[in-house]
């Protein structure tokens, strides 16, 4: 019975930490990658079809078919999130019975387990549905590593199979095999397992060499530090580290997007916390050796996520879910060294406080953390109140306030949509989204939900700016409509220059054609007549 109440102590505190990330909806890229992804949805193969779009480079089938088995129209999110949570149960037991295979003490590998269990970086991943495939990939990283440290009969063929089954769920799990040589080498492993080395080498090359198949690129078309040289993406390395290590240690304020000049800048601060990594690393250096080498396995972990191989994201927090694993372990090792010494000299009780007060801290912090992820617009809102200055996350707020009516400022900290994409604007005019910005505020202004009336000549600025910048048919459809209603605004032969120029385009559809032949046909009757009463907007709900 006593062997059962520590397993089940760990998964009491992991649902006591992610329990309010059950109650959600689906988020962000889930309409993407879960909701329409015909994958999911039964209508393309989970194990031959890539992830997103063919550009990004992403082949996580394992990841999809767990979808895949859950999906069915209407159910909403709460059963994906519920798997999720599960999932972060089971690996939080996980990293408690690899830190009995990597040696730790009893206390120590419970410490390791029990901050895992609570620690609220892992927000993202548990409560965003499509975080699972760091949830997958890390689980069964674990289970190889398991399988790996083990000597019973079959043990390695078991970690081979689960490390294939972590890399086809995430790509990050690639780096498994360093994770585990490392630590072999570094608790001094003997004899060395010279063929369990060579054999996860070779399930790792094998599955790169089936995404080569499969995947028209090794690695994504688009990447935030793509162009920039290796030499010039070790310091961006650095600080992607630096704020890793941060985050670990103190994860406040958590939040869903980091920009990529974060890690361009001049900014010290993460500099200064690879320094107090430098530090824990020298404590850990006299205090416990296994401490030691599962600290040293952090950067490891992380590897894949540095940017120094160029990957479709900045940075983001989901990312330290795997890394995090080796940092629980090394800061359950040092506290259970400093209980040890306590109990030396009879003083135990300053290490078991300290346990005490994190746990009680972090399970708080966790379930605020979820929450934020309970829809897009309350995870956007705690984003702009976060990072003001970013301007992405400024429209995604704006959109997600758009899409939601919120066209009116309600309260002095919540602001109207259009409020919103105007800042996004005013900090970078040309950000990535700027064009769908454009769109949405001259439908606004449009369709006078600001106002007491239309606000044509604003409304046609910002359709002319959106069709500059983005190929879709709307932006060019409503400077058509404002053509018929007011032709000193939008001059009726730039509306028909524009519309002719739209068949062309592989982004109009059976029924926006329709429109155009009808708008193409009205204006080309046009009289000189009075103008019809301004017509109502079209808004394009992509690019959020």
């Amino acid at each position: 019975m006593r062997a059962f109440v520590v397993p089940l102590l760990i998964a009491v505190l992991a649902l006591l930490a992610t329990a309010p990330a059950w109650d959600g909806a689906f988020i962000y890229d889930d309409q993407y990658y879960v909701v329409e992804n015909p994958a999911v949805r039964g209508d393309a193969s989970p194990w031959t079809s890539p992830l997103g779009e063919e550009s990004q480079a992403l082949w996580r089938p394992v990841t999809i078919a767990s979808f895949r088995a859950q999906w069915e129209t209407g159910t909403g999110a709460g059963p994906f999130r519920a798997v999720n949570i599960l999932l972060h149960v089971l690996t939080a037991l996980a990293v408690l019975a690899l830190g009995r295979s990597l040696g730790l003490s009893a206390p120590g590998r419970f410490i390791a387990a029990a901050l895992f269990a609570v620690h609220p970086v892992h927000a993202e991943a548990v409560a965003w549905v499509s975080g699972r495939a760091e949830l997958l990939a890390a689980l069964f990283v674990c289970c190889a590593w398991i399988a790996h440290r083990s000597e019973r009969t079959g043990s390695g063929w078991l970690a081979a199979l689960c490390l294939a089954v972590a890399c086809l769920s995430k790509e990050n799990a690639f780096v498994a095999p360093a994770l585990f040589i490392a630590a072999d080498l570094g608790l001094g492993r003997r004899p060395r397992p010279w063929a369990r080395w060579g054999g996860l080498t070779v399930v790792v090359v094998a599955l790169f060499t089936v995404r080569l198949e499969l995947l028209p690129q090794a690695l994504p078309g688009l990447s935030p530090f793509g162009d920039l040289s290796l030499t010039e993406r070790l310091p961006v390395a650095a600080r992607i580290l630096g704020t890793s290590l941060r985050l670990l240690t103190w994860p406040a304020p958590l939040r869903v997007h980091y920009h990529r000049d974060e890690f361009l800048g001049a900014d010290i601060a993460p500099l200064l916390w690879l320094g107090a990594g430098a530090l824990a690393l020298a404590v850990a250096l006299f205090a416990d050796r296994r401490a030691l080498v599962t600290l040293l396995l952090v950067p490891v972990a992380m590897a894949t996520t540095l940017n120094l191989v160029p990957i479709g994201a900045t940075f983001a927090e989901r990312f330290l879910y795997l890394p995090s694993i080796p940092f629980c372990l090394g800061i359950g090792a040092l506290l259970a060294a400093w209980s040890r010494r306590e109990a030396r000299r009879a003083a135990l009780g300053t290490s078991l406080a300290v346990l005490i007060v994190v746990l009680a801290l972090a399970i708080p912090v966790s379930r605020q953390a979820v929450r934020v992820l309970h829809d897009d617009l309350t995870l956007w809102a705690h984003a702009a109140g976060i990072a003001p200055r970013n301007p992405h996350v400024r429209y995604n707020h704006g959109y997600f306030l758009h899409e939601n009516g919120r066209h009116e400022r309600e309260a002095p900290d919540r602001p109207a949509s259009g409020e919103e994409l105007w800042a996004s604007l005013h900090l970078d005019p040309g950000h990535l989204y700027a064009g769908f910005a454009h769109n949405m505020l001259g439908v606004q202004a449009m369709e006078a939900r600001d106002r007491w009336i239309p606000d044509l000549p604003s409304a046609a600025y910002h359709f002319r700016e959106a069709a500059r910048r983005i190929n879709l048919p709307d932006p060019v459809i409503n400077l058509a409509m404002i053509s018929l209603a007011v032709p000193d605004i939008v001059p009726r032969e730039e509306a028909f220059s524009r519309l002719q120029q739209l068949y062309a385009s592989p982004s109009l559809d059976a029924e926006r054609r329709l429109v155009v032949d009808q708008l193409v046909a009205q204006i080309a009757a046009a009289q000189s007549a009075s103008p019809p009463v301004p017509p109502t907007g079209t808004s394009s709900d992509e690019g959020s």
